[in-house]
């Protein structure tokens, strides 16, 4: 047994799907009338095709997606402002970092802490205590400390042995 016509497959593929012309349509069923194997190979095609269809929406089908094409195009609008103030959060985030970002950079480009606000003196020196005390208003001038008696203190010791003593002290070992 040979295979269908090789001229009438196209036609014969048309005629199963329903996509003929009714002039056609007379010409291809003309052909199977006298064409045994396009007449088995139309038969083929059209049980192929009856497995390939779908049954007739039920009543119950056509209830059930009823609101389907709303209830979708809620449920993309509730996407899409998710995904609008995902973007927006992301968005004040890179905001946030850049700042921060901008008021570090200038401790981490020089790979140090910023630098001081208080300009570091050039020389330490030993301050005076008295010019001290008098400029905060503590004390009056030296003459009103040494006439008070109630004052016990030994100012026969100078300032000068004081910081020698100060500079024996071993500040590690305290």
């Amino acid at each position: 047994m040979t295979g269908p016509c090789r001229e009438w497959e196209d036609a014969l593929i048309q005629k199963v799907s329903g996509e003929l012309a009714p002039a056609a349509l007379l010409r291809v069923d003309e052909h199977l009338s006298s064409c045994a194997p396009c007449r088995a190979e139309a038969e083929g095609l059209a049980e192929t095709l009856s497995l390939a269809s779908l049954p007739p929406v039920t009543e119950a089908e056509r209830s059930a997606l009823a609101g389907s094409d709303r209830a979708a195009l809620a449920a993309w609008k509730r996407s899409l402002r998710r995904r609008r103030l995902l973007a927006a959060g992301a968005a004040v985030f890179a905001v946030a970092a850049a700042a921060l970002l901008v008021a570090v950079s200038p401790g981490l480009i020089r790979g140090s802490s910023p630098a001081p606000m208080v300009a570091e003196a050039t020389s330490w020196q030993v301050p005076d205590v008295e010019d001290a005390w008098s400029l905060a208003g503590v004390v009056g001038s030296g003459a009103d400390v040494a006439d008070d008696p109630s004052d016990s203190s030994d100012d026969s010791v100078s300032d000068d042995a004081l910081y020698a003593e100060l500079d024996d002290v071993d500040l590690d070992s305290l």
